[in-house]
């Protein structure tokens, strides 16, 4: 039998717009799939869009409530900062390794980037009742520190694996460099400023700000 409700929560700055849950064995191990249907581009925010527009190698993983990758106002991990600013997630990899040592967070996974914005891209990655939650970021580029994703979405409700999320993708200042345009040059931020919505007239219109796109999680096993 398969249970069906809604789920409406703010997750981490991104919004939970719809879900379905099913019923599914605690020890179950369930594998989702994650696409990012990024509409970033000239036409959504004309405000000095970059030529080149794409966006970082997508770095993922699944965990708990003692673990968190992004929130807006704390400060960003080192692991967060090197990817902002560069894509590169060699630093987060250490971070999740040694969370995943405490018992933390449970699978890694990455997926492709986006070569050109706008676009879309796809993954996957599998699950545990252990770690029964989802964060991922990727980086806008160019950019200083900017960055999108998702975290501390939620892959299990009333213990039952969720079949199908939403999430509205944001885009994010890191608080890591100073930098207020696409191609500024590095200047690094010391003290580092917290993580927070990018309200920069890149992302700020009249009607409110822009987001990147969506993204959904869609359980395909068991």
């Amino acid at each position: 039998m398969v249970i069906r409700r809604s789920i409406t929560a703010a997750v981490a700055g991104v919004l939970v717009l719809a879900g379905a849950v099913s019923a599914a064995a605690q020890d179950d191990t369930a594998t989702f799939e994650l696409t990012l249907d990024i509409t970033w581009s000239a036409e959504t925010a004309p405000f000095e869009f970059p030529s080149g527009a794409h966006l970082s190698r997508l770095f993922g993983a699944t965990h708990h409530t003692r673990y968190t990758l992004f929130r807006d106002g704390s400060t960003a991990s080192t692991g967060v900062e090197v990817m902002a600013e560069s894509g590169r997630g060699t630093v987060l990899a250490a971070e999740w390794a040694e969370a995943n040592r405490r018992g933390r967070v449970g699978t890694v996974f990455e997926g492709p980037a986006l070569s050109v914005a706008p676009g879309s891209v796809t993954t996957t990655f599998e699950a545990t009742p252990a770690h029964p939650l989802l964060s991922f970021v990727t980086m806008l580029a160019p950019s200083p520190d900017w960055f999108t994703g998702g975290a501390d979405v939620p892959l299990r409700v009333d213990d039952q694996w969720v079949d199908d999320v939403e999430i509205v993708l944001w885009a994010w200042d890191s608080g890591t460099d100073n930098g207020g345009t696409y191609d500024a040059g590095n200047a690094d931020t010391q003290p580092r400023q917290s993580v927070r919505l990018l309200a920069t007239p890149h992302f700020l219109t009249a009607e409110g700000l822009v987001p990147m796109g969506t993204a959904r999680i869609r359980r395909i096993t068991p």
